[in-house]
């Protein structure tokens, strides 16, 4: 039998084998923790909630009074609207006899929604409404605003039109 000296061919053929294994256990933990620690601290900067939350509340808001604006006109009865820094409440008069009672000075009647949840609503945490007001909604949709009313959420701003009532969202 002969016996063959390794040449440098043979050399570097092992030499590639050994190259090509993968990695090591070690070296696949290391980079999924520093995977890891770079998340923790990037991902609250790409999904700040804040942003989403101010939008739904806008969003919320500008349906509720469009909703007691619409009320207002189907049933016959006023709707008034509170807004304070933090929340909004839409009420109506008693009814007396089948109808509303205009001598009624306590709006105690919630407004419902359509699956009868009360349509009133408060602002998460660190968004402010405003500003600071009531007015109502006639049964023809207007307003006893003086002048148009820019509510804000935030820093997003509709508006109330006094004449017609009409929520405009920009």
């Amino acid at each position: 039998m002969l016996l063959r000296q390794n040449t440098s061919q043979d050399r570097e053929r092992l030499r590639g084998a050994a190259s090509c294994r993968g990695v090591t256990l070690i070296e696949l933990i290391t980079v999924i923790v520093i995977m890891g620690i770079l998340l923790a601290m990037a991902a609250p900067r790409f999904f700040d909630a804040e942003v989403f939350e101010e939008r739904g509340f806008y969003q919320e808001v500008a349906s509720a009074l469009r909703y007691g604006q619409k009320i207002a006109v189907g049933s016959g009865c006023p709707v008034r609207v509170s807004i304070t820094a933090t929340t909004y409440d839409l009420k109506q008069q008693a009814a007396s006899g089948g109808r509303c009672n205009p001598a009624d000075n306590t709006w105690p009647v919630q407004v419902l929604l359509a699956d009868g949840q009360a349509a009133s609503g408060t602002a998460p945490s660190g968004i402010t409404l405003g500003p600071v007001t009531t007015y109502e909604f006639d049964a023809l949709g207007q307003t006893d605003l003086g002048s148009n009313l820019n509510v804000t959420v935030g820093a997003m701003t509709m508006t109330v039109q006094a004449e017609s009532g009409y929520v405009l969202i920009p």
